[in-house]
Protein backbone atom coordinates (compact mmCIF):
# COMPACT_ATOMS: atom_id res chain seq x y z
CA UNK A 1 0.00 0.00 0.00
CA UNK A 2 3.09 2.72 0.69
CA UNK A 3 4.42 1.97 -2.81
CA UNK A 4 0.57 2.21 -4.55
CA UNK A 5 0.46 5.55 -2.23
CA UNK A 6 4.17 6.84 -3.60
CA UNK A 7 2.96 6.06 -7.40
CA UNK A 8 -0.22 7.82 -7.04
CA UNK A 9 1.47 10.81 -5.69
CA UNK A 10 3.87 10.69 -8.50
CA UNK A 11 2.72 9.66 -10.93
CA UNK A 12 -0.70 9.63 -12.79
CA UNK A 13 -3.26 7.18 -11.40
CA UNK A 14 -3.57 5.30 -15.33
CA UNK A 15 0.11 5.21 -15.46
CA UNK A 16 1.33 1.30 -16.73
CA UNK A 17 3.29 1.21 -13.11
CA UNK A 18 0.20 1.67 -10.99
CA UNK A 19 -1.38 -1.18 -12.93
CA UNK A 20 0.97 -3.35 -12.12
CA UNK A 21 0.97 -2.60 -8.27
CA UNK A 22 -2.81 -3.26 -8.38
CA UNK A 23 -2.04 -6.57 -9.95
CA UNK A 24 0.41 -7.59 -7.32
CA UNK A 25 -1.37 -6.38 -4.26
CA UNK A 26 -4.58 -8.12 -6.02
CA UNK A 27 -2.32 -11.10 -6.53
CA UNK A 28 -1.70 -11.28 -2.78
CA UNK A 29 -5.15 -10.47 -1.45
CA UNK A 30 -6.54 -13.49 -3.63
CA UNK A 31 -3.36 -15.88 -2.33
CA UNK A 32 -5.22 -14.66 1.18
CA UNK A 33 -9.16 -15.19 0.33
CA UNK A 34 -10.14 -11.77 0.13
CA UNK A 35 -11.35 -12.26 -3.09
CA UNK A 36 -13.69 -8.89 -3.08
CA UNK A 37 -11.29 -7.19 -2.67
CA UNK A 38 -8.71 -9.20 -5.17
CA UNK A 39 -11.66 -8.42 -7.95
CA UNK A 40 -11.63 -5.02 -7.08
CA UNK A 41 -8.38 -4.06 -7.43
CA UNK A 42 -7.89 -6.42 -10.59
CA UNK A 43 -10.52 -4.93 -12.41
CA UNK A 44 -8.60 -1.37 -11.68
CA UNK A 45 -5.58 -2.99 -13.33
CA UNK A 46 -7.04 -4.40 -16.34
CA UNK A 47 -8.96 -0.84 -16.68
CA UNK A 48 -5.13 0.82 -16.82
CA UNK A 49 -4.13 -2.43 -18.79
CA UNK A 50 -6.65 -1.60 -21.63
CA UNK A 51 -6.42 1.78 -21.72
CA UNK A 52 -2.10 1.90 -21.88
CA UNK A 53 -1.36 -1.32 -23.47
CA UNK A 54 -4.11 -2.37 -25.97
CA UNK A 55 -7.02 -5.30 -25.38
CA UNK A 56 -4.88 -7.83 -27.21
CA UNK A 57 -1.58 -7.50 -24.80
CA UNK A 58 -0.28 -10.76 -22.97
CA UNK A 59 -0.62 -8.48 -19.70
CA UNK A 60 -4.43 -7.92 -20.35
CA UNK A 61 -4.60 -11.81 -20.74
CA UNK A 62 -2.63 -12.60 -17.65
CA UNK A 63 -5.18 -10.34 -15.60
CA UNK A 64 -7.79 -11.62 -17.09
CA UNK A 65 -6.84 -15.39 -16.21
CA UNK A 66 -6.20 -14.03 -12.12
CA UNK A 67 -9.47 -13.25 -12.53
CA UNK A 68 -11.04 -16.07 -13.58
CA UNK A 69 -9.40 -18.11 -10.99
CA UNK A 70 -11.13 -15.81 -8.31
CA UNK A 71 -14.08 -16.73 -9.85
CA UNK A 72 -13.28 -20.44 -9.92
CA UNK A 73 -12.27 -20.12 -6.30
CA UNK A 74 -16.20 -18.61 -5.40
CA UNK A 75 -17.73 -21.12 -7.42
CA UNK A 76 -18.52 -19.19 -9.97
CA UNK A 77 -17.60 -21.23 -12.82
CA UNK A 78 -19.76 -19.88 -15.50
CA UNK A 79 -18.11 -16.38 -15.09
CA UNK A 80 -14.69 -18.00 -14.39
CA UNK A 81 -14.90 -20.20 -18.12
CA UNK A 82 -15.89 -16.74 -19.69
CA UNK A 83 -12.66 -15.07 -18.64
CA UNK A 84 -10.84 -18.13 -18.99
CA UNK A 85 -11.91 -18.14 -23.29
CA UNK A 86 -11.09 -14.56 -23.07
CA UNK A 87 -7.29 -14.99 -22.03
CA UNK A 88 -7.47 -18.16 -24.26
CA UNK A 89 -8.50 -15.56 -27.09
CA UNK A 90 -5.11 -13.50 -26.58
CA UNK A 91 -2.27 -15.63 -26.17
Amino acid sequence: EKCLAIQLDTLRPGHPSVGTTYHNMASVLRAQGEYARATELYEKCLTIELDTLGSRHPYVATTYGNMASVLDAQGEYDRAMELFEKCLAIQ
